[in-house]
């Protein structure tokens, strides 16, 4: 039995936060996917009020979809360039549930808070990924 090295191998809890916050950035970009499919749906039923405006925002959605896909993806084989989207992604989630106690219901910004910081806690709580042999 080798002596564990510390930058390279994750210690059990290091493992267990990545894999949270892997399960916590696929449940946003799926959150995202329904976001555009009810978008496209009001869209194909005439209930968008500009069809340019559901369009871009759909589009834009895709582009936040495979980034968040992207990014899930370099957190579960503890990519250390994996960690800076999925933090940056969360801030924004974070000043959004902000904003959204203004015009949303409170549970839903609560859970937007909540989902996004517990994703934040779990990417740092990940360790660094620098020097870890998948990532290279």
């Amino acid at each position: 039995m080798s002596p564990r090295n510390a930058t390279t191998d994750p210690t059990p809890r290091e493992l267990l936060a990545g894999r949270v916050a892997v399960a916590l950035v696929v449940l946003e970009a799926v959150a995202l996917v329904g976001i555009a499919v009810f978008y496209l749906y009001e869209l194909a039923t005439g209930k968008g009020t500009d069809p340019m405006v559901v369009i871009m925002s759909v589009a834009t959605m895709a582009v936040f979809v495979i980034g968040l896909a992207y990014s899930a993806k370099g957190l579960w084989h503890r990519h250390p360039r994996a960690q800076a989207p999925v933090i940056a992604f969360n801030f924004l989630l974070v000043a959004l549930g902000i904003a959204m106690f203004q015009f949303a219901p409170w549970w839903l910004a609560t859970i937007l808070l909540v989902g996004s910081a517990a994703t934040v806690a779990c990417v740092f709580l990940m360790g660094r990924l620098e020097g870890h042999p998948s990532s290279t």
